[in-house]
């Protein structure tokens, strides 16, 4: 089953909820520049919660480009795809 959301902005609550105990494949898509970004976990609600986290995102350790993405241009610019 596919799961999109297509304001990450405001579905941040409902991608966790709805993916708790899930594993799968996911895709955040700019909705911009068309760009995106596909990802694996076997937790997919701490992946979108770790997502969810100014200080995950900012941490220099985790050097994606997902994660400057997601915090130039905002999560209301992405959508999130659960493949």
């Amino acid at each position: 089953m596919k799961l999109i959301y297509n304001n990450a902005d405001i579905s941040k609550s409902q991608a966790v909820k709805d993916n708790k105990g899930k594993s799968g494949v996911y895709r955040w898509t700019n909705k911009d520049n068309a760009n995106s970004y596909i990802g694996s976990s076997a937790n997919l609600a701490k992946r979108f919660s770790n997502y969810y986290s100014f200080n995950y995102l900012s941490d220099p350790k985790r050097n994606m480009l997902i994660n400057k993405a997601l915090l130039k241009y905002g999560y209301y610019n992405f959508s999130l795809e659960v493949l």
